[in-house]
Parts: C-alpha cells; structure tokens; sequence
C-alpha cells in the first residue's frame, strides 16, 4: 500500500511539472528575429509576455520572416521548427490590407478597438486559441499555446497595442 501511495505522488508530481505554464517575456525572446518596422512599412506589435502552457523545461527558439508589408513571428520548442504542429509554441503575425478573416467581433481591446478571440478548436487536428484586430490598416494575430482562454488573449493583444511599435 505504502509503495502504491509513493507511485500515486511521483505520478501527480510528473503530471503537474508537466503543466506549469511557462511566462515568456516576448519581444526579449524573439531578439533580433524582430524586423525594422521602417523596411517593411508595418508597426511590429508584440505583447510584453506570454504565459504558454508548456513545462517550465522546455526551451523555446525564436523564428521569423519578414517582407514589405508583413511579417511573421513565433516561438517554437524546437530549432527550424517552422510552424509544425508538433513543436507549435506561439505566433505573432501582421498584414498590411488583410481582412479581419471572421464575420464578427466578439472582444472589446484597449483604444476601443474591436477584435475576434477563436478558442481552441478540433477537427482532425486542434488549432491553439487566437485573437485577432485590425489597427490603422493592418491585420494583427496571436496565436498561441497558451493558458488563460479569452481573458489571457485579451490581456496579450491589449499588451501589444499599449507598447506600441517594437521594430
């Protein structure tokens, strides 16, 4: 019985390590990954952390690419991951002249934009929760394995349009 018990701590302790979110202070990470907002013409937007829902172990690599109007950011659990589901963290995207991409907002963000916030959902594969706004012209998104739901994308998205341009 005695050794029952132990095998139960050690497994709730595994379990538990496993889902500590893990808060990643986001522009620090993604370093020189970030792009000259003046050479290709779009603010970078990127909020200040994101609590992602990994274990406190596991590393996270920064990626991007960029070109004249857009440009695409993430961080990923493996180097060279390039989006794959597998080592998916998070991705901070902008378009200049993209559409919002859904019919309807359904959050309130800080300068009384509006946005939309997609929670995750499944079919036959799982997509992470995103949010995503249009400001002065240009399509703004995260994406993200993160905790929280709508509240914590909220707070990312109204982070990134407080800070400003990052670029």
């Amino acid at each position: 019985m005695l050794r029952a018990l132990a095998l139960t701590v050690v497994a709730f302790a595994l379990l538990t390590a496993s889902a500590v979110a893990r808060t990643v202070d986001v522009p620090a990470r993604l370093g020189a990954e970030i792009p000259d907002a003046a050479s290709i013409d779009v603010p970078v937007l990127l909020p200040s952390r994101v609590d992602l829902d990994i274990a406190s172990s596991t590393k996270t690599y920064p990626e991007g690419d960029s070109k004249k109007g857009e440009y695409h950011l993430a961080l990923s659990g493996a180097k060279d991951c390039g989006g794959a589901n597998a080592c998916f963290l998070a991705t901070f995207t902008g378009e200049r002249g993209a559409k919002l991409g859904y019919k309807a907002t359904n959050v309130k963000l800080a300068l009384g934009m509006k946005g939309h916030y997609r929670p995750l959902s499944c079919g036959a594969s799982c997509s992470p929760p995103s949010i995503a706004w249009i400001q002065k012209g240009v399509r703004y998104e995260i994406q993200a394995k993160a905790r929280g739901g709508r509240e914590a994308f909220v707070a990312m998205a109204n982070s990134a349009i407080k800070n400003g341009n990052r670029g």
